[in-house]
């Protein structure tokens, strides 16, 4: 067997997984391209099946932790924002980045993808976390933040509690 085919065997196995996280600990992130890097690989393990991870960020934007938060069929995969709120208190987060997959490879975010991060946002916001991102990734990847849509749920969000 090839280096290069060991290799795809032991990213697609998740042996990697573990070192990912752990390697990942303490770093800061900055943009969608490194939160990308960090999760391809931890996607490698399970690509036909949608899965949300959370990372979890302290004040200066360094990671806690990644965790798988939800996970569910090759179509979808319920969230709960309440989940995702007792993890960010328990790890004592101040921010995160949320991601999903799309086991068909498009990156292009659902509807219900858009909702479900209002819902998030909102969720997250009541308790003063941040949410820096969502990430839809497939064949490449495509951040809502990027897009200028967290923006837009934050002025949204703002104008709405000015009200």
């Amino acid at each position: 067997m090839s280096n290069q085919e060991q290799f795809w065997q032991d990213l697609r196995s998740g042996k990697f997984v573990s070192m990912v996280k752990e390697s990942a600990r303490g770093r800061k992130l900055s943009n969608a391209t490194e939160v990308y890097n960090i999760l391809k690989p931890i996607y490698a393990r399970h690509p036909d099946v949608e899965s949300m991870y959370c990372i979890f960020l302290d004040a200066k934007n360094q990671v806690l932790g990644i965790d798988k938060m939800f996970s569910g069929s090759i179509t979808s995969a319920p969230i709960y924002p309440r989940e995702i709120i007792k993890k960010v208190l328990s790890t004592g987060a101040t921010s995160l980045v949320m991601a999903h997959n799309h086991p068909s490879g498009c990156v292009v975010a659902s509807a219900d993808d858009r909702a479900i991060t209002v819902k998030v946002y909102v969720a997250l916001a009541s308790i003063d976390t941040a949410l820096h991102d969502h990430l839809v990734i497939g064949n490449g990847f495509f951040s809502m933040a990027d897009a200028g849509w967290l923006r837009t749920i934050a002025d949204q969000h703002r104008s709405w509690m000015q009200s």
